[in-house]
């Protein structure tokens, strides 16, 4: 069962933001209603939280009603974290055109890119980074020109970009980068907490490795271990040829955290004005226990979401990916999305498993939520 949710408060769309800025900064869960009726007589944009965070969140309300100075302008630097964007790179095909896919989605959020890229991974193989300099024997002079072709090589990319930028008139969109030598997934986590971008973007080899390695390992961590969304973007789907995503599915296995995730989604599809498809597979045609939990989540999103582009499906079939794979095409998808549960991540990836099965085969990005439960 979902959380029971209320309204916090009634606010300008501005203001709206700010507020919402300061709950998830301390921890609250929230999301703005009503958006599309903010005439002062359908009573302005509604700022709603779970009932359990009321107490907090009512005392950070007060403080937001006389916020001036240094407290507002810490709503406002959060609010514009949201509009970040990081993008791993290791300069392979799959992750250049992971970033170009999000320079596509910076370009509707407003939002900036930092291309981050760690070099000299002690997991990884040094033996690619460092097949060029056997014959050295100075350590330290060979670790330099590392840093200095890895510099050069985001120099590079960053250029490739702008070029994209200047080509297609993108306003409002600035690139950065960083590189650090270590380890790939613990240096991506730990900019993650120290950037506080809104989303991930990452890139997938596809399904011509067979078996786990077509995924990645890094970005399969990444996946695992990070708080925020993170897209995948597979090697097969062409970035420069991005259109705004008009029609998203998201697969559901009938689970709680289901809620939480569908609140991210709606608000992070919000510039695209997307029609949303809630989709389950089932083995039984018309199973009233199937039927009655999509019902609830149907009445849940027109009732306490305010979304009307959303709409559900239940698809009878044994397989679960061939079904997504064929309503996916039948209704022309551009996003899939999909949440797990932290704990049995890593024994799903090494069973046969759904999502395990989307990284490899799915042709169009596919957009992971690491939802979480109530209780946990």
């Amino acid at each position: 069962m979902p959380s029971k949710i209320i309204k916090l408060a009634s606010l300008t769309y501005m203001r709206a933001q700010l507020l919402s800025a300061m709950l998830e900064r301390n921890g609250i869960e929230c999301f703005m209603s009503n958006i599309n009726r903010v005439k002062e007589s359908a009573g302005g944009v509604f700022v709603n939280i779970n009932r359990a965070d009321y107490d907090k969140a009512n005392s950070i309300f007060e403080d937001f009603r006389s916020a001036y100075g240094y407290k507002k302008q810490k709503a406002v630097e959060y609010m514009k974290s949201v509009r970040r964007i990081l993008v791993p790179v290791d300069f392979s095909y799959h992750s250049e055109n992971a970033a170009v896919y999000a320079l596509q989605l910076a370009a509707q959020f407003k939002a900036d890119i930092k291309l981050v890229n760690a070099y000299l991974d002690p997991i990884g193989s040094p033996n690619s980074y460092l097949e060029s300099f056997a014959f050295q024997i100075n350590l330290d002079e060979v670790i330099s020109e590392i840093e200095i072709e890895t510099k050069n090589s985001l120099e590079s990319l960053k250029a490739r970009l702008k070029t994209i930028i200047k080509q297609k008139s993108i306003k409002g969109v600035d690139i950065s980068y960083d590189l650090y030598k270590g380890n790939s997934v613990d240096i991506i986590l730990n900019y993650i907490e120290e950037y506080k971008p809104g989303l991930v973007v990452m890139g997938t080899r596809g399904s011509e490795i067979e078996g786990f390695a077509s995924f990645g390992s890094v970005t399969a961590d990444i996946i695992q271990k990070a708080k925020i969304p993170v897209i995948a973007v597979p090697k097969s789907f062409n970035a420069s040829e991005f259109h705004a995503p008009k029609r998203i599915l998201y697969a559901t296995n009938f689970d709680d955290i289901d809620y939480s995730a569908l609140r991210k989604l709606v608000s992070l599809v919000k510039p695209f004005d997307s029609k949303i498809f809630c989709v389950h597979t089932s083995l039984n045609d018309n199973d009233p226990m199937d039927n009655s939990q999509m019902k609830q989540i149907k009445d849940y999103m027109y009732k306490v979401m305010d979304t009307y582009k959303f709409e559900c499906k239940i698809l009878n079939s044994s397989d679960i990916k061939r079904a997504i794979n064929d309503f996916t095409e039948e209704y022309e998808i551009d996003v899939l999305a999909l949440t797990h549960h932290k704990k049995a991540f890593l024994r799903r990836l090494f069973e046969p498993s759904v999502t395990r099965k989307f990284l490899f085969h799915v042709s169009i990005p596919l957009l992971i939520f690491n939802a979480v439960p109530p209780g946990e």
